[in-house]
């Protein structure tokens, strides 16, 4: 008579997750998010008959943050992907690849989920093993990584930390692109003047933003140096500087319509009207 051993729990929890792995991580396949959840959630108990902190373990709770990321369930999914990334760190033997992937996807779910402390600590342990061998990122993906940190710090509420952060990156991005006329350059310069603006250095805020509007023009960027000037004439408005706030939204209305754009003269033409009613209700600047 025949002997057929009694398949092991690790066994048995590789028969049913291995053909779901396969499924999320088919590129071209498509799947039911929620049952797909439903279904990964049931394996929780083989999971732990293998072991509370097993490699099958990680695994799971990995793959059920990937399908929360895929739902845009950021909040219910990162607290899984942060225990899995721990027990597989705990582990060891994670490449400089998989360390900067998992981090990275692990930063980018808390800026979706609004936890901005714990994105910001993703995103810079993804930079610095991105800077590994291993991790092949192009000069632009290390900037833009860069770039979500410095965001990251400010909606945390860092803003000194985000100022100093963010003067490096422009930097270093002059450094790569030149300091002359780059859009790459549009974003981070922006981010510095929001960065002083919360610290209250409104004078710093509007040299950065001067800056950006002079890189705009040259550009020939109408978005820029229609957003630009909306900023800067908030803040003219706000250090109670009428006729120049007032110039402002006049010169967004007067470069909207020669763009002939319905919609950019509607805006344009609204924050004239609302800056117009505020000074007449004498709004306190």
């Amino acid at each position: 008579m025949a002997f057929f051993p009694f398949s092991s729990p690790a066994q048995r929890f590789a028969k049913k997750f291995n053909p779901l792995r396969d499924t999320v991580y088919d590129a071209g396949g498509m799947f039911s998010g929620s049952r797909m959840s439903a279904d990964l959630a049931a394996l929780q108990p083989l999971a732990e008959a293998v072991g509370a902190d097993s490699a099958e373990m990680a695994d799971l709770l990995w793959l059920q943050f990937v399908v929360f990321r895929k739902r845009q369930h950021h909040s219910e999914g990162l607290p899984l992907g942060l225990r899995a990334l721990a027990l597989r760190a705990a582990k060891g033997g994670l490449t400089p690849t998989e360390r900067y992937e998992q981090h990275y996807a692990l930063g980018a779910s808390a800026l979706e989920a609004e936890e901005y402390d714990t994105a910001v600590e993703h995103l810079q342990q993804s930079s610095h093993w991105a800077a590994h061998e291993g991790a092949t990122l192009d000069i632009d993906q290390k900037l833009g990584m860069r770039e979500e940190i410095g965001y990251a710090l400010h909606e945390a509420g860092r803003f000194a930390e985000a100022l100093a952060h963010n003067r490096q990156l422009l930097a270093d991005a002059q450094a790569a692109f030149g300091s002359g006329t780059d859009e790459r350059l549009s974003g981070v310069i922006n981010n510095l003047a929001q960065n002083a603006y919360e610290l209250g250095d409104h004078a710093e805020a509007q040299s950065w933003l001067q800056q950006r509007l002079a890189l705009g023009q040259a550009l020939q960027d109408t978005g820029i140096v229609l957003d630009t000037l909306f900023q800067l004439g908030v803040l003219a408005h706000e250090a109670g500087q009428p006729a120049e706030a007032r110039a402002l939204f006049q010169q967004r209305v007067d470069m909207a319509r020669a763009e002939d754009d319905e919609d950019l003269l509607e805006d344009a033409l609204a924050t004239l009207a609302e800056f117009e009613e505020r000074e007449q209700q004498g709004e306190p600047h």
